[in-house]
């Protein structure tokens, strides 16, 4: 009978088709529409912690300029899109899951004694887009390489904002989530024409 189909060949048929329409669309999403978010997310987690970093500066800047000692404040920077805290969607922290970022403190410029000036650098290592590189270094902000904003000085002199190395070792933090910077003026003492903002830091 030529007019009569078979069902099941007709149900086998349409479920293959289904099949096949689904992964032509998951394999487009994730060609296209998955590299996009991922890229966006990656690059507003960039410019998040370049603000975390500015801040950053600012307070610190404030502690030392209104002599506040001896109080314990806190920096907060996210170490990948994962972790953004202004992500307002689930999916594109899934799509950056493989992006991270390193956090390190370590010694820049020597000074008298067992003072050095304090490098803070920030690292990502993103998964869709490209990498940055953050460093406060004694006073002065740097975006890979470029200086963003200037330390402070006073005629010939420099305000330096320093640790003393056997109160404050070198540390790292890296991965997906959330570092803290727990930070303390102790003290501006004089150098030659340089003041030494000395403050105890520590990563979290």
């Amino acid at each position: 009978m030529k007019g009569n189909a078979d069902p099941g060949l007709s149900e086998v048929v349409s479920v293959a088709l289904i099949l096949t329409v689904l992964i032509i669309t998951i394999a487009m999403t994730a060609l296209i529409a998955l590299p996009v978010m991922g890229t966006n997310a990656d690059r507003v987690h960039n410019g998040d912690v370049l603000i975390e970093f500015c801040q950053m500066k600012a307070d610190v800047d404030t502690v030392w300029l209104s002599s506040s000692a001896n109080i314990t404040r806190q920096a907060v920077f996210t170490l990948s899109p994962a972790a953004d805290r202004t992500e307002i969607t689930v999916f594109p922290n899934l799509l950056s899951a493989a992006s991270f970022g390193r956090v390190t403190l370590t010694y820049g410029e020597q000074f008298v004694g067992d003072y050095a000036a304090v490098n803070l650098n920030y690292t990502s290592s993103n998964m869709y887009a490209e990498d940055i590189e953050i460093s406060y270094d004694g006073g002065t902000l740097f975006q890979n390489g470029r200086i963003l904003l200037p330390g402070s000085g006073i005629g010939s002199g420099r305000y330096v904002v320093v640790v003393n190395k056997t109160k404050v070792p070198e540390m790292s933090v890296a991965g997906a989530g959330v570092v803290t910077l727990n930070y303390r003026l102790e003290e501006i003492t004089p150098y030659d024409s340089d003041h030494l903002c000395v403050f105890w830091m520590e990563l979290r």
